[in-house]
């Protein structure tokens, strides 16, 4: 198991793994995205309250689910990278960040206009939207603290530190709506049950935009990643004669 485990950390192993998987994973997204986008917009009935607003919920939820899986991950990397210094595992915490702020930034605008037709203003300071938004700020941050240090190993060590203490946001967002009485409508399983007030109509195209959403991530990721293998390992002899080839 460790000898798979630190296998897993090689960056070499990982560009030639992840170079096998990415058509099929960018096929799937692509399929998926197609599909679920043409079911929101067409087949999906407007709602009763409001109306044909509700098709912004096929964007919105998915930003802000997938959202929330960045920090976790840029923890679980940050941690491996200060007990294992795995260089892999602070490459993907580098390339995460970046890509953990466009994800947030769109789950918060995509919410805001959603916001601005059910709730009639663009923001409010709700314990989940603000939650959010400080989301935003601290992936900011972890990107500006690695730009500042110019110490690579002090910079990922930094960076890995405060990845594990933004991950007490992750909880604050996902429970914010039981802590306080906010103007965000309450988390709620999607309903799959033959009872649940929304039917497949509603629920099968939410799901199938959630798995693409989060196909597009690790697409993005694996890209981001193999870059930044590349930059890092310019001087190795693996990469030399991959250049060299192509």
């Amino acid at each position: 198991m460790w000898q798979w485990f630190f296998k897993l950390g090689s960056p070499k192993w990982f560009y030639e793994l992840s170079g096998k998987w990415l058509p099929w994973l960018v096929a799937a997204m692509s399929l998926l995205l197609v599909i679920g986008i043409t079911w929101a917009l067409l087949f999906v009935p407007p709602d009763y309250q409001q109306g044909n607003t509700i098709r912004i919920m096929y964007i919105h939820v998915p930003f802000a689910s997938i959202s929330l899986a960045f920090f976790p991950l840029m923890a679980v990397a940050g941690t491996i990278t200060l007990v294992w210094r795995m260089k892999l595992a602070d490459m993907v915490a580098k390339t995460a960040a970046p890509l953990g702020a466009w994800f947030t930034a769109l789950a918060l605008i995509s919410g805001s206009i959603w916001g601005s037709d059910i709730w009639g203003t663009w923001w409010i300071w709700d314990g989940r939207l603000t939650s959010m938004l400080l989301q935003f700020f601290l992936l900011v941050g972890v990107i500006s603290l690695r730009s500042a240090l110019e110490d690579t190993d002090a910079a990922a060590k930094a960076c890995a530190v405060l990845s594990i203490v933004g991950c007490i946001n992750v909880f604050v967002i996902k429970y914010s709506v039981d802590w306080w009485n906010t103007l965000h409508q309450p988390s709620s399983p999607i309903g799959m049950a033959g009872d649940s007030a929304n039917g497949p109509e509603i629920w099968v195209p939410l799901v199938i935009m959630i798995v693409a959403v989060y196909l597009f991530f690790a697409v993005s990721l694996i890209l981001s990643t193999r870059n930044e293998i590349l930059q890092r390992e310019r001087r190795s002899k693996w990469v030399q004669e991959l250049l060299a080839s192509a």
